[in-house]
């Protein structure tokens, strides 16, 4: 024997094969002695990306925002601009205690307020405020005020948001927990005009 091992049906050139061929592709299949190489081809078209449209919420979109970092705001209310929510339709909040500690009883109201418009919401998932010294330090979970926010509006109100926790390094774990509280969760990432149509 010459210590190549004998390949199967099962370790995927049948299904490359197929797969080319449904395709109209080709697929070449090099067995060596300890790997196996697959080098699969198949037309693709090239789409005209200047045709996409740019993405815009329609008109009756409010977007509020809540983050207790002064340039995370600003980073909000430049992603809301991007997405074709005016500015007077834009409220950002975090900057004090008030606006943290009041915000799912403010959130509520807001959305009551306004029966005909839709809210997209964006929520810091650490909201701190007080002095980071001092014993008046607090977090409060963004995800959690998302998940009392549906849990106070009704079937029908909460049709009218959609609502994202928003939070940077976290587990898979966290992450799942977020998507539970909330309707989805965004990474803190840096973004590019040109990134978002």
């Amino acid at each position: 024997t010459s210590g190549r091992r004998t390949h199967a049906a099962g370790d995927g050139a049948w299904i490359m094969k197929k797969s080319a061929s449904v395709l109209d592709g080709t697929v070449n299949i090099v067995f060596e002695d300890n790997q196996t190489v697959f080098c699969f081809r198949a037309p693709a078209k090239l789409h005209n990306c200047s045709r996409v449209k740019t993405f815009r919420l329609p008109s009756n979109v409010w977007g509020v925002a809540i983050d207790d970092s002064k340039i995370q705001r600003k980073l909000l209310k430049r992603m809301l601009d991007h997405v074709g929510i005016k500015e007077e339709k834009q409220v950002i909040l975090g900057a004090n205690e008030e606006e943290i500690s009041g915000f799912v009883d403010f959130f509520v109201d807001f959305v009551r307020e306004r029966p005909e418009d839709r809210i997209f919401l964006l929520a810091d998932e650490n909201l701190e405020f007080g002095d980071l010294s001092s014993a008046d330090h607090g977090i409060i979970s963004g995800s959690e005020c998302i998940k009392q926010i549906r849990s106070i509006l009704t079937q029908n109100e909460e049709k009218r948001i959609l609502a994202v926790a928003r939070s940077a390094n976290d587990s898979p774990h966290d992450i799942a927990i977020y998507r539970s509280r909330a309707h989805d969760y965004l990474p803190k990432v840096p973004l590019r005009a040109s990134s978002v149509r």
